[in-house]
């Protein structure tokens, strides 16, 4: 089956068979950028899903891993060595939501290391930005990080004005069926113009959780967001929405 649908954002090394379960979504019709969490997590997952021509890898840092010490000020060193080298960077981010604000400065050093390994250009990221749009918004525009590059904001939750302002820098923004059951979202979801938008899942999640989404769950909720998204914007935007991941994937 061709590829019509695309998961900008997905986490498929918390699978047990990542290459497996990579494999069934393209027999799907689905293709997507794999997030990784960690150096270590993406180095497992570059391997495992080596042969998978309907999925990309990120080499990532996620600020959750970063805050509560599964990953070092070391490993935020080795993302921006890796990140400098791959065309592919993500998870990557700031989160100052439920007390993680206490390691802004953690956080923020080590996103500056690795927007600062992506100056050369030609690299797409997938960033993490809750409850720190300005700070994000600041460090992209410091390190002209759009200026050579592709930035996707996954499941952005932040104000008008940091939406607006993320617009006209031409961030990209991956929306979910997670946001899409808030009012904000919702809204977003209309306001952004649809050559700027793109689908993602943020599955399967870690442990039991990712038992529970499987492949053909995971893109069945693709797909029912992209109606979703259809049907709030009162347009079809599949092939818009497909076309642009297929830019950034090269498929």
């Amino acid at each position: 089956m061709a590829l019509d649908v695309f998961d900008m954002h997905c986490h498929l090394a918390f699978w047990d068979d990542a290459a497996a379960g990579a494999a069934l979504m393209g027999q799907a019709g689905a293709g997507g950028f794999c997030a990784t969490v960690t150096p270590d997590e993406f180095e497992g997952a570059r391997a495992a899903l080596a042969g998978a021509t309907n999925v990309r890898v990120g080499v990532g840092l996620h600020p959750w891993w970063l805050c509560d010490g599964r990953a070092s000020e070391a490993d935020a060193a080795r993302a921006a060595e890796f990140a400098g080298a791959c065309r592919y960077v993500g998870e990557v981010g700031l989160d100052f939501a439920h007390g993680r604000d206490g390691q802004a400065t953690l956080q923020a050093d080590a996103l500056d290391k690795i927007l600062g390994a992506c100056e050369g250009g030609g690299h797409v990221l997938t960033v993490h930005a809750v409850a720190s749009a300005t700070a994000v918004l600041d460090l992209l525009e410091r390190h002209r990080t759009l200026a050579n590059n592709d930035v996707i904001l996954h499941w952005f939750s932040g104000s008008g004005d940091e939406l607006a302002w993320a617009r006209r820098m031409g961030c990209l923004f991956s929306v979910n069926a997670f946001g899409l059951e808030t009012r904000r979202g919702r809204a977003y979801v209309r306001q952004v113009p649809a050559s700027q938008l793109l689908l993602e899942t943020d599955l399967p999640g870690e442990g039991a959780h990712a038992a529970e989404w499987g492949p053909g769950r995971l893109v069945g909720r693709l797909r029912d967001t992209l109606a979703t998204v259809c049907e709030l914007r009162n347009e079809d935007v599949a092939e818009r929405l497909a076309a642009t991941s297929r830019r950034l994937l090269e498929l």
